[in-house]
């Protein structure tokens, strides 16, 4: 293995990838986990307003990313649009630390920061064109390592952004993020794509919103073979029911995990009473107790029944929740990450497989559906969370996302309800009229 990544370093044009990546990633785990609570504490954004302004953002990232997919895949050409993004991410940060009018922060949320968030997919398909690699294998290892390289960025980045904000405000810390994302944009303009790269297959499935941990981890698919192959997987095709079942499910899931990484910057500071660097040293657990969890589910994925595991991550989602809901102090809500990190770990590394093992002639569309429940999940939590906030409270809100990882649960586990209702209407027979 290490000679492996030894000749990872020694390709053109890795060294720098790695760099723009580690960059945006840094101005990614900045923002992300504090942008709820600037909406609250800077421009003074009600639950609904913030919601709004999140829901726009995600949703803008989305359209963004899908429109610059096609089109650099029809075109094979990714530097100029993955600069084009870096360039109105550090616009946007840069214009937030003036702005404060809510009409303006829509507007920059829109044009900006949502258009900023291809950068994440974008960096991608660029590092396919970039890398002079003709071996599909390596080619593939070279970008799983660039994802692990993004993902490491959230176990220190908001620790550093904390600090940051304790000692500059939102100023420093959106003008440090508008100078990560221009130093990343600065790497990607000195390269170029090779003659060598893979300019037009590169994945469509990375949606652009920087909060949706599951599209950040998630490990790229592996080609799948035609139909008429020997070698096709020895799964049988699942149902459309079971399809559909597990589609929502998974969306659940998202929309849940999503709505929490609104909520809860703010659940702590105004909620608990504690501190920004509480919210960091959470979400930077989360993010270091994800990585050994998803390199073990991983390595052993072809052997795990998945159906099982998402079952059973759904019911640490429930129990997540409820823990976060019953918290009393911020100390109790520490520990309670690696529950999440659980969470994130299974539907990232094994959801992907098995949406592709019940659509076994289908793993392109199997793979769309998987990110596509994401995305949805990402674009409603926004509205829903504000709602919920401004109706319920954050204690409400979580035991609502707990409602939500319980439907992911009886959908994943599909309970016999028939001969369930069967027994209950025999034992209730049984105790009404008693065998003499």
């Amino acid at each position: 293995m290490n000679s492996r990544f030894g000749r990872l370093t020694r390709i053109h044009s890795f060294m720098p990838l790695a760099g723009a990546t580690l960059m945006l990633g840094i101005a990614m785990s900045f923002t992300a986990p504090y942008l709820s609570l600037f909406g609250v504490e800077q421009a003074g954004m009600t639950p609904l307003k913030l919601g709004l302004f999140m829901t726009l953002i995600a949703a803008s990232g989305v359209i963004a990313s899908a429109w610059a997919g096609k089109w650099s895949d029809k075109h094979g050409h990714h530097r100029g649009l993955l600069l084009a993004a870096l360039i109105a991410a550090s616009l946007g940060f840069l214009l937030l630390c003036f702005v404060r009018n809510y009409g303006a922060l829509l507007a920059i949320g829109v044009a900006f920061l949502g258009a900023g968030g291809s950068a994440m997919s974008l960096v991608f398909s660029f590092a396919r064109a970039a890398l002079p690699v003709r071996d599909e294998a390596e080619r593939a290892f070279a970008l799983a390592t660039l994802r692990t390289v993004l993902s490491m960025a959230w176990v220190f980045g908001p620790s550093v952004g904390a600090l940051v904000l304790a000692g500059a405000g939102f100023y420093g810390l959106f003008l440090f993020a508008a100078a990560s994302f221009a130093a990343c944009g600065a790497i990607v303009w000195r390269m170029r794509e090779s003659p060598a790269g893979d300019p037009h297959s590169a994945p469509t499935h990375y949606a652009g919103d920087p909060a949706t941990s599951l599209e950040v981890m998630t490990p790229e698919p592996a080609e799948a073979p035609p139909p008429s192959s020997p070698h096709m997987p020895p799964h049988a095709p699942g149902t459309q029911r079971q399809i559909w079942r597990s589609i929502v499910a998974l969306t659940l899931i998202g929309l849940a995990a999503n709505a929490t990484m609104i909520v809860l910057p703010l659940y702590v500071v105004h909620g608990l009473k504690g501190t920004r660097l509480d919210v960091s040293i959470m979400l930077g657990l989360g993010a270091f107790l994800e990585i050994p969890m998803m390199l073990a589910l991983g390595a052993r994925g072809s052997t795990l029944v998945k159906l099982n595991w998402l079952a059973a991550c759904a019911a640490v989602h429930v129990v997540y929740f409820i823990a976060v809901a019953a918290a009393g102090t911020v100390n109790v809500l520490i520990p309670m990450q690696a529950f999440n990190a659980f969470v994130v770990a299974v539907t990232s590394c094994l959801g992907m497989t098995y949406m592709q093992d019940l659509m076994p002639r289908s793993p392109g569309a199997a793979t769309a559906l998987f990110f596509n429940a994401s995305r949805v999940g990402s674009i409603l939590s926004g509205v829903l969370s504000g709602v919920l906030v401004a109706g319920l409270g954050y204690r409400g809100t979580f035991l609502v996302c707990g409602c939500l990882a319980l439907g992911a649960l009886i959908l994943f586990a599909d309970p016999p309800w028939k001969r369930i209702a069967q027994r209950v209407r025999d034992a209730w027979d049984d105790w009404r009229h008693p065998a003499q």
